[in-house]
């Protein structure tokens, strides 16, 4: 398993957030320059802005917001499907951080990160996407940065340079404060902090699995909500059924290198049944 089930669908919504990014504001580029200046022909609503640059701007602004919330969705996804069973992060330890947690995507992602000591870089990107998101679309909400986590990112600016495209930590910090708008640059900075973020959380995933539990869990969960699976899993022989359930778990979990064992071990539960 090259990665987990909740990182694949994490990858599905924001995987290429920064080409589908770049190839809006190409969009936004040609209307603010005058290349385009009228809507196409299958554009069936009007368009007809007062002032064609000025809501070009305001759009580009727009535009930039949106994909920062779709960042803060995605990663609020992830952790989500991390604990809904089958459990990625099965211990008493995780249970008790994301209760601890409740529905902030704020504090589960910090004491998850914490927990695990994901690079303190990433998990401060994350403090500064995710309150900046609070405080622009909710305004009342996990509005503060943990202030050793402001002071990482001063003490550590060359390094975020050099791993973000020169991105300006203290000029982002302004930004955040004051509650301004991140520019482009902000915008690509913290949606790839967002996805090496969730890479983080998803190497230690994989490493600190039980790929047994969860494999034969997965597959009783997909059988409990199919009962045409189940019924065609039932009507094979035992040579059909092995195939069946390595191509059933290639689809359902990414695993395409299933373990002899462990595939005795699923289809010995699933005969309990």
């Amino acid at each position: 398993m090259k990665a987990s089930p909740a990182k694949k669908e994490f990858k599905n919504r924001f995987g290429q957030a920064n080409h589908f990014l770049i190839t809006a504001l190409v969009g936004i580029d040609g209307i603010q320059t005058g290349i385009i200046t009228e809507k196409p022909e299958s554009f069936n609503t009007s368009w007809n802005p007062r002032d064609t640059k000025r809501s070009a701007d305001r759009t580009r602004v727009f535009i930039l917001k949106s994909f920062l919330g779709w960042a803060v969705e995605s990663l609020e996804m992830y952790l989500t499907e991390l604990n809904r069973k089958p459990k990625l992060l099965e211990s008493e330890t995780f249970t008790s951080l994301f209760s601890k947690a409740g529905q902030s995507v704020y504090k589960k992602t910090i004491l998850i990160a914490d927990e695990i000591k994901v690079d303190e870089i990433l998990i401060t990107l994350m403090e500064v996407l995710i309150t900046w998101r609070n405080y622009t679309f909710h305004y009342d909400i996990d509005n503060e940065i943990r202030e050793s986590s402001m002071q990482c990112l001063i003490d550590k600016s060359e390094e975020v340079k050099t791993r973000f495209s020169g991105l300006d930590i203290i000029q982002l910090k302004k930004t955040w404060e004051n509650g301004g708008d991140f520019t482009f640059k902000e915008t690509a900075s913290l949606i790839k902090a967002t996805q090496d973020f969730v890479s983080a959380i998803d190497s230690y995933v994989l490493s600190n699995l039980d790929y047994e539990r969860f494999l034969i869990e997965i597959t009783q969960k997909h059988f409990s909500e199919s009962e045409m699976s189940l019924k065609r899993y039932y009507s094979f022989d035992k040579e059909k059924k092995e195939k069946y359930l390595k191509v059933l778990l290639q689809n359902i979990a990414g695993e395409s290198e299933l373990n002899d064992n462990i595939l005795k071990s699923i289809m010995k539960e699933l005969e309990k049944k």
